[in-house]
Order: C-alpha cells, then structure tokens, then sequence
C-alpha cells in the first residue's frame, strides 16, 4: 500500500470509527446546530462551518469546532417460516439484532476571514454504515458472521465571497475517501462475474472527488434563502468487491440539492425549512433491483434497488437570553428501500423515515466560545417484503437510532 493510500486509511479510521446514517447512508444534517434543528439550515449562516452551505461560511470570520457523535442504533430482520416450496432457498428463520450497538464519530471545522468580503474554510466529515448479524445469513460457511462496513469521508477545503451585506456564495471542492468491506456473501460467488472478489476480502478503500456550490441571500428583511448543489463524487472502484457491486466495484457518491428558507419571526425566534433531494439513482450499484439480470459486478448486475429521496426538514430556534439558544426539529422522508428489496438489504436495513431533534447552544468563557448539543431520535419503522428466493417467506427489516452530539465552538 502506498503513502498516500495508507494515510487516507487511517484519517477514515479516526474520524470514521463506525457510522450509520437514516437517510439512506446520509445524516440528516451535519453539524450541532444544523442537527439540533431536524437538519434544517442551508438558509442560515451559523449552520454553515461543517459541511453544510459553503456560502455561509463568509459570514462566520474566524472560527473553530470539533464535535463527538455517539450513535446507538438498535438493527435487526426478521425471518417468518419458511413456505416449503420445492426448489426454493429459504432464510433460516427468526429474528436477529446487529451487535453494532454504540458508535462514534467524530467531526472538524475551521474557518478564517481572508479579507472584509471573503473567508477560506475546511470541514472534515462522514456517511455511512456497519450492521454485523452472529449468524451466517445467508449460508456462507466461510464467514462465522455477516457483516458490512462502509465508510466515507469527506474533506471539502471552501471558498466563500460576499457580495455584499445580504448576499454571498461559496464553493467547495468535495474529495472523498471509501473504506468499504463485506463479509458472509460467498454463497452468491456462483452468480459473480468475478467469483473471488465477492466477500471476505478485508477492507478496500477509494478515493475521489467532487464539488459543492452554495448560495446565500436575505430576499427581505428577516427573510433568508439558501441552496446548494452537490455533485456526483467520481471514485475509484473496490477491486477487492468487483465481483459483487456493479460497475465492477463501482460505488461514485450521489449527488443532492438542498434549497431552503430561514424567517426570523421576532428578534429571538426563528424558524427553518429545508428540502433536500439526494439521487441514489444514479449509482448502479446502490440503485440496481435484486432482479437485475446481469451477474454480480456486472454493470446490470444486482444492488441494493434504492430509490432517489426526498427529505423534507423542520427546524426553529429561540434564543432565550444572550447565552443560551434552544433548538428543535422534525425531518421527514420514504425510505429508499423499496417493499421488493429486503432481501439484500438486510445488510443496510436504512428504513427510518422520521427524525426528531433538540439541541442547545451554551456560551461559556468569552463570546466566541460555546458548548453545543443535539439529540436525535429515530423511531422504530419495520419494512416487510417478500423473499424472492422462497416467495412464501417474508422478511422484516427494522432500524431504531438514538443519538447525540457535543461540540466546542471556539
């Protein structure tokens, strides 16, 4: 392995010790302030320092912030009896939890004021998932469990410009790093297009790149508008699962557009509304039905069958004295997973379809430094579909999330 390969490797070790995200592999928001308030906040500059709209961040001056995520993910599928039928292949059946049941991440920010109408930026921040079943799901005798871990991080070094007082954008430049690995799927080599590169093969990483632009603007006195758009990121494959993910281990981030308002309904309380589109569709191998008829890794080869999604996100903060801000929030979406797709989806059971938030932020010491806090809950939301191996056998997925975050503003 290579330097630069090895010191990728390990910034996605550190800041991506396990991750799993509810919008399909993306959190609803990244950020304390963006997360206290259900993800919502491309329209509102204080959102802005990790990941967010890179326009905002020409209001921020100089500022600095590391965050502690911990995650506590109930996963789990369930199996009913299977029908009996000749020349099916069953699930054993029951029920079975993921042993992933505390998770951490941690994220960067820092942001310095260049001139009186442009600042430079960077943010270090992460998607993905990990689930692990003690069972051999899937019958694959070489593997004791079966498990995923996919990991992505992005570094996204921003440029942001003010036009004047009430309107200015940025641009980032979005590179990202893939660590990808799955095990317990040797029973599927038979239908690869390249039977050796389909499961147990140790972690794999990619690397690519691509950009984000934003815009943010007061349309009105107390009225804020803010949009971004994120592009494609273009990744090299994971030749060690080129046997299992289409395109030949192919696995580009999608892109998302976000567009939102920010209304300042009196001098201390505020309410936000974001929509924010992210296009699953556009990767073979996230997108592709179980059904395809190509072989595994083959460009018309199976994959998760995601769909495109829409997530709606509500959010409102009152400052209730010059110290102390509260949040809360509510996010909405139909999960990616369609009804038909269980079966391989119960390696990324990602079916929540609702979030709820709080948050704070509290000044301490001087001005410029505060302690921050977001809580999330995702309820409970069992996805039932049919096995296409034994069409009289139903699976259930089922995910439930609970978390928090910390941050220093400094």
């Amino acid at each position: 392995m290579n330097k630069v390969k090895l010191l990728t490797l390990m910034l996605i070790s550190i800041l991506s010790i396990s991750v799993n995200a509810t919008n399909g592999y993306y959190f609803i928001g990244f950020g304390t302030t963006s997360k206290g308030m259900g993800g919502a906040g491309v329209a509102y500059y204080k959102t802005s320092l990790i990941g967010n709209n890179p326009a905002g961040r020409a209001y921020l001056g100089k500022q600095f912030n590391v965050s502690a995520t911990l995650l506590f993910p109930t996963t789990s599928y369930k199996v009913s009896a299977p029908s009996g039928a000749a020349g099916t292949l069953p699930l054993a059946p029951g029920k079975i939890e993921s042993d992933v049941k505390i998770l951490f991440i941690p994220n960067l920010g820092a942001n310095w004021q260049l001139n009186e109408k442009s600042a430079f930026g960077v943010s270090v921040h992460g998607n993905g998932l990990s689930c692990e079943y003690p069972t051999q799901t899937f019958g694959d005798a070489s593997s004791k469990t079966t498990n995923i871990t996919y990991y992505q991080v992005y570094i996204d070094p921003t440029y942001s410009y003010k036009i004047n007082e009430k309107h200015s954008f940025g641009i980032s430049a979005m590179i990202v790093s893939q660590l990808f690995e799955i095990n317990g799927l040797n029973s599927f080599s038979a239908l690869s297009s390249s039977p050796k590169n389909v499961s147990g093969n140790g972690s794999d990483l990619s690397i690519g790149i691509g950009a984000k632009i934003g815009y943010l603007g007061e349309l009105f006195e107390g009225f804020h508008l803010g949009a971004t758009y994120q592009t494609r990121a273009f990744t090299s494959e994971f030749d060690n699962y080129k046997g299992l993910l289409a395109e030949q281990g192919s696995m580009d981030a999608p892109s998302t557009w976000t567009i939102g308002v920010n209304y300042a309904i009196t001098d201390n309380w505020r309410a936000l509304f974001d929509v924010q589109q992210i296009n699953y569709s556009e990767i073979k191998s996230l997108s592709n039905p179980f059904a395809s008829t190509g072989a595994l890794g083959a460009d018309n080869g199976a994959g998760f069958g995601w769909e495109d999604m829409t997530v709606f996100k509500f959010g409102t903060e009152y400052q209730l004295n010059e110290s102390l801000a509260l949040r809360a929030g509510y996010a909405f979406t139909e999960e990616p997973v369609r009804d038909s797709e269980v079966y391989f989806n119960i390696m990324a059971p990602m079916v929540n379809n609702q979030h709820f938030t709080l948050g704070a932020t509290k000044q301490v010491g001087n001005k410029d430094n505060a302690l921050n806090l977001a809580v999330t809950y995702a309820p409970s939301n069992a996805l039932t579909g049919i096995n296409p191996m034994d069409p009289g056998q139903q699976i259930e997925l089922d995910l439930e999330l609970f978390e928090l975050e910390l941050s220093f503003t400094f």
